[in-house]
């Protein structure tokens, strides 16, 4: 049985792109990424909305997800538990 994942932030974060992007939805982020308004603060990529981010801020110093969905890397700790122990130490 997976255990739900909770982050620090308000909202759904099963909507927010570090937790699609988690578990390999890079479609689904890219969607949500293609016209930015907004920046996560602890992230920082940019989104189309703040409810798809943790910690939303202005627009700016960010990145776009195109950039890094090919990574492995977690971009928010709060969804390290959603990740197999296996799949941790591959990386």
């Amino acid at each position: 049985m997976e255990t739900k994942v909770t982050c620090v932030c308000a909202g759904d974060h099963e909507q927010h792109i570090c937790y699609l992007h988690s578990k390999g939805l890079v479609e689904e982020v890219e969607k949500l990424t293609d016209n930015p308004t907004v920046t996560c603060a602890i992230c920082l990529v940019n989104a189309n909305s703040p409810d798809n981010v943790c910690s939303p801020t202005t627009l700016g110093g960010g990145f776009k997800y195109s950039d890094m969905r090919d990574s492995k890397k977690i971009i928010c700790e709060s969804v390290t538990e959603a990740i197999p122990e296996e799949s941790k130490e591959e990386k």
